[in-house]
């Protein structure tokens, strides 16, 4: 498994991992007019730029992206995603450390996200703690989502 950082020409493979794992993983907790509003079937238009900007940490496997994930300058954690069939192999933990190693380079105080129910446990076992949960309401249901954050030493 290497960890790094996002190539040019990389975006559609990374909109696809998004868009299965989203239909796939997150689906089990949401209903399908929130997981399609969230993954469409089409690209979204400004992907390719929005990827660019975020330059994401890339797990690759024999030449395969099986995750990603971006932390913004802030220290905010947007997108994390580890492919759908790659779930519970440690590619997770590989791009949060690769995410912390960075903010420590940053010298960021914090970590932050807002953190859908399907990945709460997992930063929960990074040490993050839940500082709000929010019911919104997403297609007509609710959609629970969870404001996190870590201090960093």
């Amino acid at each position: 498994m290497n960890i790094r950082r996002y190539k040019i020409g990389e975006e559609e493979e990374i909109w696809k991992l998004h868009h299965d794992t989203t239909r796939e993983i997150i689906g089990k907790d949401y209903t399908r007019a929130q997981v399609e509003k969230w993954a469409p079937d089409q690209m979204e238009p400004d992907w390719i730029e929005r990827v660019r900007q975020r330059n994401p940490f890339i797990a690759e496997h024999d030449g395969k992206i099986v995750g990603f994930a971006e932390l913004e300058a802030n220290g905010h954690i947007d997108r994390f995603y580890c492919h759908h069939q790659w779930q519970r192999k440690g590619i997770g933990k590989l791009l949060y450390r690769a995410i912390e190693e960075d903010a420590s380079r940053m010298k960021l105080a914090l970590l932050f996200a807002e953190v859908i129910l399907t990945a709460r446990e997992f930063f929960l076992s990074r040490g993050f703690e839940i500082v709000k949960e929010e019911n919104n309401l997403i297609c007509g249901a609710k959609a629970i989502r969870f404001q996190m954050q870590k201090q960093l030493k």
